[in-house]
């Protein structure tokens, strides 16, 4: 059985492994693609999987690889798109940092 093992001030994508990384790719790639054919082009593997390991699975992560597939699967675009407007409010980041605002018109 394959866990994820985070230590708990250290849930980030870079503690995965390459293996637990690999793992995953096939889920996170047609959840992606499921986001892009409901119209939300921009959203992508890396986003996705930030979202899970510091967001979604800070303070309970599945206890399989084969429970984080499910768990990948099940993601609703509006819990992706609550924790990205989160990340925004809180960011230090000004209106003129922000360089590709295309998606959002």
């Amino acid at each position: 059985m394959h866990r994820l093992f985070f230590r708990k001030k250290e849930r980030t994508i870079e503690k995965l492994s390459w293996h637990q990384k690999f793992l995953l790719k096939k889920e996170l790639k047609a959840k992606c693609q499921s986001f892009q054919q409901l119209g939300y082009s921009s959203v992508n593997e890396n986003e996705l999987m930030n979202y899970l390991v510091s967001y979604r699975w800070k303070k309970k992560s599945p206890s399989s690889i084969k429970a984080c597939k499910e768990d990948i699967l099940h993601i609703e675009p509006n819990e992706f798109f609550d924790y990205q407007q989160l990340i925004a409010q809180t960011s230090s980041l000004t209106i003129k940092d922000w360089h590709d605002l295309t998606d959002l018109f």
